[in-house]
């Protein structure tokens, strides 16, 4: 009997009105967590991240304002070609989505730059020179030969002769003054135009003298396979001492030879 009714009761009116009346309940039970959630969550709420590089520091909270956006800087580095105080670099990236409200994490570049202490390169050979100014950060800048013996004679600094030890900023150029041994001994500078870096190196080895740094152009090629197509110092210059070394530009475009090879067949 028991049965029956209860089967009786599954098609009942009642039944059907509590069951459609608990489904709608989950449903909207469900839609009304989801809303929420997206409410908490700031779903849709997305904002594109501003290209902050170039923003000097001080300016940043103003910057950000308009931008429902935070900040924070993480890292602080020294590039004399940056503007000093002004943002470098940024993560997330220009461009990128993010939800409002989120950090963007920033790299300054330091008002105060680096210091480091002047080493002592009275004595040395040009390319011992070379090698030590790197080390401490420090490039080489203009060269002058004098009458003298070969190794460096003189340290310049911003005009100035330079003191061992003298605290100066790092990537600061020092120009040198190299004796050339009475005019003797000068290696004339052989002509790299056209050669691949292990071309020239072995060019440049056979001459006593080395490649230093090689730069390639915009065309992005290989550079094991690209062609030199300038050099510093070039060859019209009166020659260097052993073991001073030729920077070069590299490239992978023919055009670019011929150009080249043009505007020196002109200027000669």
């Amino acid at each position: 009997m028991n049965q029956m009714n209860f089967k009786e009761f599954l098609k009942s009116k009642l039944f059907w009105r509590h069951f459609l009346v608990a489904t709608i309940s989950v449903l909207l039970f469900l839609w009304a967590c989801a809303f929420f959630l997206d409410m908490y969550t700031l779903h849709n709420e997305h904002v594109e991240v501003p290209n902050f590089q170039g923003i000097y520091a001080k300016d940043l909270d103003k910057f950000v304002e308009g931008h429902n956006l935070k900040y924070e800087i993480v890292d602080s580095i020294f590039n004399l070609k940056l503007t000093k105080g002004t943002v470098i670099d940024q993560d997330p990236l220009p461009g990128a989505t993010v939800k409002n409200g989120r950090t963007i994490y920033l790299t300054v570049n330091a008002i105060m730059s680096q210091k480091v202490a002047m080493p002592n390169l009275v004595d040395l050979s040009l390319r011992q020179s070379t090698s030590l100014l790197e080390t401490y950060g420090l490039k080489v800048g203009m060269l002058r030969y004098v009458e003298g013996l070969p190794p460096v004679i003189e340290q310049i600094y911003k005009g100035q002769k330079i003191v061992p030890g003298t605290m100066i900023d790092k990537g600061s150029e020092i120009d040198l003054v190299v004796g050339r041994g009475g005019g003797r001994g000068l290696i004339p500078i052989p002509d790299l135009f056209g050669l691949t870096i292990t071309e020239a190196r072995v060019i440049l080895a056979s001459s006593n003298l080395v490649l230093g740094s090689f730069l390639p152009d915009a065309t992005g090629q290989d550079t094991t396979i690209a062609k030199i197509f300038k050099q510093t110092p070039g060859i019209e210059q009166e020659g260097l001492y052993s073991g001073a070394s030729i920077d070069v530009l590299i490239t992978g475009s023919d055009e670019v030879l011929q150009n080249e090879k043009s505007i020196a067949d002109t200027l000669d």
